[in-house]
């Protein structure tokens, strides 16, 4: 069931933008010309942990145009640097302490993945099994937007 306002694929990603962890800005429209995968994940989500090195795998494929932007959901900034030191996550991982940015995503759940291409939604996915797994079909969904 589609929650009102929910996004499917083909629309537009909805922009924003995000401090990250490493103090850096993201800001989607910035990436139109890139693959872009956004996640929402919470450190009190077990399916959202367990897929979170799947990210990391995804970042060691070093492909040219593909930005990961990992959208931690209302939880306060000294938790997710904790998260962050402690699990030794590489890729980027963006505040969003008020929901502002989750806001503009909504789902019925998380983890929440989308695979964007030129600002547009390809790919949704709700829901992790294991890094493994993920890196499986994140990676699949990827390379056909590559294509």
């Amino acid at each position: 069931m589609q929650m009102a306002g929910e996004l499917k694929e083909g629309d537009a990603a909805p922009d924003f933008t995000a401090t990250l962890v490493d103090g850096s800005e993201f800001k989607m429209s910035d990436h139109k010309d890139d693959v872009v995968i956004l996640n929402f994940f919470a450190s009190w989500c077990g399916p959202c942990m367990r897929e979170m090195p799947a990210f990391d795998m995804l970042k060691k494929d070093e492909y040219s145009n593909l930005s990961i932007l990992c959208v931690n959901c209302e939880e306060d900034k000294t938790t997710v640097d904790a998260l962050v030191e402690n699990h030794g996550f590489t890729f980027p991982i963006a505040y969003d302490e008020d929901g502002t940015i989750g806001a503009k995503y909504p789902s019925e759940g998380i983890p929440y993945t989308l695979i964007i291409k030129n600002g547009v939604i390809e790919k949704i996915f709700l829901g992790a099994q294991d890094a493994d797994t993920q890196y499986k079909e994140y990676k699949g969904a990827i390379d056909a937007c590559m294509n």
